[in-house]
């Protein structure tokens, strides 16, 4: 997932053009076949090694810089859109979208106003939906089926939302690709402070477990909590949690019980975001990422 494209002033969502090329250059280099993330949902259209490239909120900079070196490399790309800014400042105008659809950029819903989902209720969270597709069907003729939350930011509600109006929905929080989580879909920010190209190799080669139950499993949570529970369906003595917030990581005590981690933080989280990455090596790196966001 990428969002601004060489605008140095942002370096915790823009990427250099320079990085882009060398990711580029590299996965096309190790084999990988690029395919819109609509076809994700087809299990019948994954190859061996295929990959999604994903980009939140039309900058301007995405159809000046990045879409250029995406045609460069024939690389198909999915651009998540939020309609309240567009034809704003540094964002593309309906034209440019328009263009860009016409050169293959498939085209899917980011919410009109890119607010946080949780903090909304059900009606103004369908209220951004109706909004965002009815301009996006007016403007470019299409109606998206996908969905990416705004900050990665989710809750029960806003999936149940969501649901009604979409056939998969995306966050922010790195993992491997697994079509279990239909609704909270991880992806791998890349930006300049984590762009390296070892970041590329992880990101692109890591597996999915086959099933993984985490509870709570709201990932909204209004009063913070220490226990969390993780049931991998397998066995999961060889299984390791890193756990961080705003804050910095968390010291934890993790019992396992058979196919569970029973997990327990050494201190409360801090409001934010917090963040579960739980990997196994096992022919591969397995890899699992989850994001509350605590009120």
């Amino acid at each position: 997932m990428y969002h601004r494209f060489d605008e140095i002033k942002y370096p915790s969502t823009n990427i250099r053009e320079e990085q882009l090329v060398s990711h580029l250059t590299y996965l096309k280099d190790q084999g990988f076949k690029f395919i819109l993330v609509k076809d994700l949902l087809f299990p019948d259209k994954l190859q061996e090694k295929s990959i999604s490239i994903t980009i939140d909120d039309a900058y301007l900079s995405f159809y000046e810089v990045g879409l250029p070196v995406f045609e460069k490399f024939e690389v198909p790309v999915t651009l998540f859109l939020n309609t309240e800014n567009i034809g704003g400042q540094n964002y593309m105008s309906w034209g440019q979208l328009k263009d860009a659809l016409n050169r293959g950029v498939d085209i899917q819903n980011h919410t009109h106003s890119h607010s946080s989902l949780p903090t909304l209720n059900e009606l103004e969270i369908a209220n951004e939906i109706e909004k965002s597709q009815k301009l996006i069907l007016e403007n470019l003729g299409i109606t998206p089926n996908l969905f990416a939350y705004p900050f990665g930011e989710n809750s029960s509600t806003a999936q149940n939302v969501v649901s009604q109006y979409f056939d998969a929905a995306f966050g922010q929080h790195s993992g491997a690709f697994s079509i279990n989580q239909k609704y909270f879909i991880p992806r791998f920010p890349l930006n300049e402070n984590y762009g390296s190209i070892d970041r590329i190799k992880d990101a692109s080669s890591v597996l999915p477990f086959n099933n993984v139950d985490i509870q709570p499993s709201n990932p909204y949570q209004i009063e913070p909590i220490t226990r969390y529970v993780l049931d991998f369906q397998e066995d999961a003595s060889n299984i390791n949690c890193f756990i961080s917030d705003f804050q910095g990581s968390f010291n934890q005590t993790t019992t396992n019980l058979s196919s569970k981690l029973l997990i327990e933080l050494n201190r409360l989280p801090v409001k934010g975001r917090l963040r579960f990455n739980c990997t196994k090596v096992n022919n591969g790196i397995f890899w699992f990422g989850y994001q509350y966001l605590i009120n």
